[in-house]
């Protein structure tokens, strides 16, 4: 296979992983470059980064890389979360941190086996390298309501939170099922309580989701996360999730799931903003209320 056939292919499998609208191609056939939009979830940003693909490349030479910019994917919530006030960051490549990028695609680009996938390879080792480096995702600021911020103390909230939820499950439809609410986790004045629910399509999750929502506390919190696993009659599962504004929490809540094996359960995490930035620990402060909730609420296991 010569190496314009192996370049195509290695577009064709970027698009598979990042989506079409990921790459952008050259309108130039004579031009080898490409635009590739690659995602970091975890650090909430977007790379954009040019690729030029030598003629020798992948046999002979590696590809070549030019910093086009970096996308704070959080400051772009707010036409969906209205409300609030996300923080930009400033993502930039620094020239030591050019340098150090240029190397390992080289590097990683000198390794036989992974010669014909080198980009994805090096935008994953990419990803890693800049989440250690770039300021982690901040939390959204409140705006006030009604001339009041939204910014309770823990002990109002956690109250709050204990009679929200017996006042939701006193007033659930028959055809709703049964709700379990874990206890509550706190870390400054952020408060993260995870409900938990047996499922059997999506009419049943849409009543969980719908039943919460009935109460004005839970309705009011910052996020309600959302994912479920199904288990079809055919034996495939049917999964989804929603971040409800808390880029990529969802998909984390979704991927806990999928390590526990959970069958036929939804799980809703909601989350009171406290007042002060958690950083990357509001991710793990997410997927251990799910957890909690679903060790004490016996349904993990079950079918």
């Amino acid at each position: 296979m010569d190496n314009r056939q192996r370049q195509q292919d290695e577009i064709l499998a970027l698009e598979a992983i990042f989506g079409a609208h990921a790459v952008e191609k050259s309108g130039n056939p004579d031009e080898h470059t490409f635009i590739l939009h690659a995602p970091i979830d975890t650090m909430e940003a977007q790379l954009d980064l040019r690729f030029h693909l030598p003629d020798s490349y992948p046999s002979d030479t590696p590809p070549v890389f030019e910093w086009v910019c970096a996308h704070d994917m959080s400051a772009r919530l707010r036409e969906s979360s209205p409300g609030f006030i996300y923080p930009v960051r400033q993502l930039v490549l620094s020239d030591s941190m050019y340098d150090m990028a240029s190397t390992e695609l080289h590097r990683v680009w000198d390794e036989e086996m992974c010669r014909d996938v080198a980009v994805y390879s090096w935008v994953v080792w990419l990803g890693e390298y800049l989440s250690e480096r770039w300021p982690q995702p901040l939390d959204p600021i409140p705006l006030p309501k009604d001339s009041v911020a939204n910014v309770a103390s823990s002990s109002t909230i956690t109250n709050d939170t204990q009679s929200a939820t017996s006042s939701t499950q006193s007033t659930k439809p028959d055809s709703a099922p049964n709700i379990f609410t874990g206890p509550p986790l706190e870390m400054k004045k952020s408060v993260f309580v995870a409900h938990v629910a047996q499922v059997r399509s999506a009419d049943d999750v849409r009543a969980v989701r719908d039943t919460l929502l009935q109460d004005k506390k839970i309705a009011q919190a910052t996020h309600n996360i959302l994912a479920y696993r199904i288990t079809l009659d055919n034996g495939s599962v049917s999964q989804d999730n929603d971040d409800d504004g808390e880029t990529a929490a969802g998909k984390r809540l979704g991927h806990l799931l999928h390590v526990l094996n959970a069958q036929n359960l939804v799980v809703v995490v909601t989350r009171w903003y406290g007042g002060t930035h958690l950083g990357p620990d509001r991710f793990k402060l997410i997927n251990n209320a799910a957890r909690l909730a679903l060790d004490q609420s016996g349904l993990l296991g079950k079918s």
